[in-house]
């Protein structure tokens, strides 16, 4: 069975569960450190999500300029 990829939000609910952890203090050094370890590849993940949504977007608007340009010419021919 394919492993789920999780989502942004499910991904973004971990890294605010990590940042508030380390905010909250009384861990020590060595979950500190784990924690924002945790943090830094939550992070990247987003971050990762986020180009990869921006990129499809963006794709996107591309084709449907396109298709516009290319019905709006078709009409012109008249």
């Amino acid at each position: 069975m394919p492993v789920k990829q999780e989502t942004f939000e499910d991904l973004y609910g971990r890294l605010e569960n990590a940042v508030q952890c380390l905010e909250s203090g009384g861990l020590p050094l060595d979950e500190s450190i784990a924690q924002f370890e945790q943090g830094m590849r939550l992070a990247k993940q987003c971050k990762d999500l986020l180009e990869s949504a921006e990129l499809r977007v963006t794709t996107l608007l591309e084709e449907f300029r396109e298709s516009s340009l290319a019905s709006s010419n078709d009409t012109d021919l008249c």
